[in-house]
């Protein structure tokens, strides 16, 4: 066997989660429902790593790329990846992608019910990360 077979054999289970990320027309709501769990996800995985390992510096990195990068990246590479699958959708999806936020900054505020003192949803993270986000999602509508 192959590389190549090993790794299509070890990825069929996902086959699915790839056609949901590509938004079609006829039902985006499972690929923007994990989405939103991702988002979910990270912001409590960033809360729990904040408020337990309060001194280790890798914490404290994983912290600050699940804050905004890690979303935003995946957001990002989830528009360019659909605008190449259903191009006349791309703009549609951008409005999908404001909704995304809009779950992720409920999510960050949903961590100050537990702990007050936390960041929440940081906007000026958000900020940048919607430059990113926006910006290839906008560049993969026009190119396609």
């Amino acid at each position: 066997m192959n590389v190549a077979s090993i790794l299509r054999d070890a990825l069929a289970p996902f086959e699915g989660i790839g056609a949901w990320l590509t938004l079609p027309p006829d039902n985006p709501m499972p690929g923007l429902i994990l989405l939103s769990g991702f988002i979910v996800v990270c912001e409590l995985v960033r809360f729990l790593l904040a408020t337990e390992l309060t001194r280790s510096r890798l914490v404290h990195v994983t912290v600050c790329l699940l804050t905004f990068a890690v979303q935003a990246l995946v957001i990002a590479a989830v528009l360019a990846f659909a605008a190449r699958a259903y191009p006349e959708r791309a703009w549609v999806n951008l409005a999908y992608a404001a909704a995304l936020y809009a779950v992720w900054w409920l999510a960050g505020m949903a961590t100050r019910l537990a702990r007050a003192d936390t960041e929440g949803a940081d906007v000026g993270f958000m900020s940048v990360g919607a430059v990113l986000t926006f910006g290839v999602g906008i560049i993969a509508a026009l190119v396609v």
